[in-house]
């Protein structure tokens, strides 16, 4: 499957983060759903569309937060990838070793080689 074939769900609450990130996967020749708040993002994980890599760049507000996001939603979505982006030192040392975690600031580079490693690597399944 080449990555034109891929459906990447970007979920970013920032409209400036949002729309770069957008414009990254597209330029790279990925479908792209965008969601900007948990609400979204959970319709896309509802709806029948296959996704095959969330996108997570947090922070985001309210009580869900990303990671209970991706836990919730694993599941139910077993062959979906995840890539999370934060600042929080912190939190991408915790869950580094469940899916992979960007400290941002990244480098657009990097991201799209971490995004293209991260659709060819397993899925994610914390669960087991």
């Amino acid at each position: 499957m080449s990555e034109t074939d891929k459906v990447v769900l970007l979920l970013a609450e920032q409209a400036d983060q949002l729309w770069r990130l957008e414009q990254l996967l597209l330029d790279h020749g990925y479908a792209v759903l965008s969601a900007v708040d948990r609400i979204q993002a959970l319709e896309h994980l509802s709806s029948s569309v296959v996704i095959d890599l969330m996108l997570v760049d947090e922070p985001f507000a309210g009580p869900l937060t990303g990671a209970a996001l991706i836990e919730a939603c694993l599941p139910l979505r077993p062959l979906m990838r995840v890539l999370v982006l934060t600042q929080n030192t912190e939190r991408s040392t915790l869950h580094a070793q469940a899916y992979p975690v960007l400290l941002k600031p990244v480098g657009l580079e990097e991201l799209g080689l971490a995004i293209a490693v991260a659709l060819r690597s397993p899925p994610v399944q914390p669960w087991l």
